[in-house]
C-alpha cells in the first residue's frame, strides 16, 4: 500500500495494522457514552454558591485531553504499520558503449590548461571522475599520438579503466609523439566494432592537428557514420591559444567529424570547461536512450510517528494532572 505524503511516496510493510484507525471512532464513542452516564459531580446547597461568570476556562479546555489521547493512538497506530520512503533509482534504459579516445602526444604535457596544470593532468582527472560516474554502461580507453593503442576493451570494470588512464603521460613511450586523429578514431572504432548497444559512442579528444597516419580523420569519421557511432569531438585549447589566435587544433576539421555523425563538437581551456563538456556528452546521451526505474528502496521512518505518539500521551498526563486537573 502506497501513498503521496508531504511530497515523498510512502508504503506501509504492515497496512493491515491500519484496520485499527476504524476502531477509534468506536472508542471514541463509547468513551463519551460512558462520561454521560458516569453521574460525577459535588453537591451544592445553593446555586448562589458557585462563582458567576458560567464554566471556567479549565472545564472548556478539558476536551482537548481525550483529542490529544486519540491523536497518540493515531500516531502509534501508524507507526505499528511501518510507514516506508520509497526511493526510486533512474538509470539508462540500456546500457551505452563509450570509448575515450585520448591524444598523449608531447604537446598533452604543456603546463597552461588553467593554474599551471598540464594538459594530460587535467584530462586525467577529469576522465576519471567521468568514468566513476558511469552505472550499466561500458566503456574502453584508447590513446593515440603517433600510433594508437587500446588500453582497456569494453568493460563494466570501470576501477580497471580508472587504473589504466590515471598512470598515462606524454612523453611518447606508448604511441609515440605526433597526432594521429584519424588512425585514434578507427582504432576506438573497432573497439565498438561488435557492440549491440542502442547508443555507441566515442569521444575523442586532441590538442593538436592530424599530422600523421595512413587513415584521414574525414575518412574514419565516414566509418563512424556507416558503424552507427556517435563522435564527440573535444579541442583542449588553452585560453592563451585562442587569445593569440593561434590556436593549434583544426576546429572546422574536428567540428566536421562530429557532425557527420550526429555528434557535436566542444572546446575546452581548462579542466572546468573539460568537466561540464564530459558532463553534457553524458547527459545527451542519457537523454537518447532514455530512462527507466531499476529498482526501489525503502527507509523505514516508523521512528517520528512512534515518538510523536509518545510525546503526545506525555503531553496530555502533564496538563491532566497540571492545569487541567480535576478534583476527586
Amino acid at each position: 500500500m502506497t501513498v503521496a505524503l508531504l511530497g515523498y511516496v510512502v508504503r506501509f510493510a504492515d497496512p493491515a495494522v491500519l484496520g485499527l484507525l476504524l476502531a477509534l471512532p468506536i472508542l471514541v464513542a463509547l468513551a463519551l457514552r460512558r462520561r454521560r452516564h458516569r453521574g460525577d459531580g459535588l453537591l451544592f446547597s445553593s446555586v448562589g454558591l458557585l462563582p458567576p461568570g458560567g464554566r471556567p476556562w479549565r472545564a472548556r479546555l478539558r476536551p482537548v485531553l481525550p483529542a490529544l489521547r486519540v491523536a497518540a493512538l493515531v500516531l502509534a497506530i501508524i507507526a505499528l504499520a511501518r510507514p516506508q520512503v520509497v526511493r526510486a533509482s533512474q538509470v539508462p534504459a540500456e546500457g551505452i558503449d563509450i570509448v575515450v579516445a585520448l591524444d598523449v602526444s608531447g604537446s598533452m604535457s604543456s603546463p597552461d590548461f588553467g593554474n599551471g596544470e598540464t594538459r594530460i593532468a587535467a584530462v586525467k582527472h577529469v576522465v576519471h571522475d567521468f568514468v566513476g560516474e558511469l552505472t550499466n554502461d561500458r566503456v574502453g580507453l584508447v590513446v593515440f599520438g603517433s600510433e594508437a593503442l587500446v588500453l582497456s576493451p569494453l568493460t563494466l570494470d570501470h576501477a580497471v579503466v580508472q587504473k589504466m588512464a590515471d598512470p598515462l603521460q606524454p612523453d611518447g613511450t606508448l604511441v609515440g609523439g605526433a597526432t594521429a586523429i584519424g588512425t585514434g578514431l578507427a582504432t576506438a572504432l573497432n573497439v565498438l566494432r561488435d557492440s549491440a548497444a542502442r547508443s555507441k559512442v566515442v569521444i575523442l579528444l586532441t590538442d593538436g592537428e592530424n599530422n600523421t597516419g595512413t587513415i584521414t580523420p574525414i575518412d574514419a569519421a565516414k566509418a563512424a557514420k556507416l558503424l552507427g557511432v556517435r563522435l564527440y569531438t573535444i579541442g583542449a585549447v588553452p585560453a592563451a591559444e585562442r587569445q593569440s589566435g593561434a590556436v593549434e587544433v583544426d576546429e572546422a576539421l574536428m567540428r566536421e567529424m562530429a557532425q557527420s555523425t550526429g555528434g557535436r563538437y566542444f572546446a575546452a581551456s581548462d579542466e572546468s570547461a573539460l568537466r561540464q563538456i564530459y558532463a553534457e556528452i553524458a547527459q545527451l546521451e542519457r537523454s537518447r536512450v532514455g530512462l527507466r526505474t531499476q529498482s526501489a528502496s525503502y527507509d523505514d521512518v516508523m521512528a517520528p510517528f512512534l515518538l510523536g505518539g509518545v510525546l503526545l500521551l506525555l503531553l496530555e498526563s502533564v496538563v491532566s494532572l497540571g492545569v487541567l486537573r480535576r478534583a476527586p
